[in-house]
């Protein structure tokens, strides 16, 4: 009996506990979202005091991105290679981290840094938009867009990682009377990838910064209209980056915040 005492005892207590904790975490983030939607407001009266609108569309809670150092990846470079050169596309190094592949359709080299470029390519297109939309697809290019005319022009994409749009990270195809005949681009593989820190500034401070940037700078603009979290791509030599950075819409011109640095350009 008194065992059976003691059993209930202790289950009673630990009961407790749980409520407690429960209670506690509920409070923690009661505290949370009350911070927030304080930051938040202060952050439209400061908008409102500059005559600067935010959309109301806007999502001002999105996850920070992560620094992250890539490697090359030699099998999506054949890949590419292939894909425009076709399959009897051979591969030379010439030297410096550059490797060539070359048909009897042209040649396209690739470096260390992940760019690649082909000039005085032949290759013969039946359908220029089916031909690009199909590359894009199958290398993870996203918004395409095309300057054809009578057969001749260009197509431009920018590559998006795990759903994230990689500035900078462009590939440009280019068409004379239906024929391929350069190309110019550059492409990352988040396989292997190493972190290497994580940004510390949020959206609604980058927001305050944009602010801050164009209030000093005399920034022509009335309202935000969109705000994402994407990466700038960066090359050096051998070595791959992706930096995290906002990238704020406003109605005349987009803008990049650096996710650690909290430097500001134009997109």
């Amino acid at each position: 009996m008194e065992t059976f005492r003691l059993k209930n005892i202790a289950i009673l207590i630990l009961l407790l506990l749980n409520i407690g904790l429960l209670a506690l975490i509920a409070s923690q983030r009661w505290q949370s979202r009350r911070v927030e939607s304080e930051t938040v407001r202060q952050l439209e009266t400061l908008c409102q005091t500059s005559q600067l609108t935010l959309n109301s569309r806007l999502q001002l809670s999105q996850p920070l991105l992560s620094s992250l150092s890539l490697s090359r990846r030699g099998e999506t470079e054949r890949a590419i290679a292939v894909y425009l050169l076709g399959g009897s596309a051979v591969s030379a190094s010439q030297g410096g981290g550059i490797y060539s592949y070359s048909s009897e359709k042209g040649s396209i080299q690739f470096r260390a840094g992940g760019s690649f470029d082909g000039s005085r390519l032949s290759v013969e297109v039946d359908d220029i938009t089916e031909f690009a939309q199909q590359f894009c697809s199958q290398f993870g290019y996203q918004n395409m867009t095309a300057d054809v005319n009578s057969r001749s022009g260009s197509v431009t994409a920018v590559q998006e990682v795990a759903g994230v749009p990689v500035y900078g990270c462009t590939v440009s195809l280019y068409f004379e009377k239906g024929v391929l005949t350069g190309v110019t681009g550059a492409h990352v593989s988040l396989e292997n990838a190493a972190v290497e820190s994580a940004g510390r500034i949020d959206c609604i401070t980058a927001l305050v910064r944009f602010l801050d940037y164009r209030n000093a700078a005399g920034v022509v603009c009335s309202e935000v209209t969109d705000i994402q979290c994407v990466y700038i791509f960066q090359a050096a030599a051998a070595a791959v980056r992706l930096r995290p950075a906002w990238r704020v819409e406003t109605d005349t011109y987009p803008y990049f915040v650096d996710c650690t640095t909290g430097d500001i350009s134009r997109g």
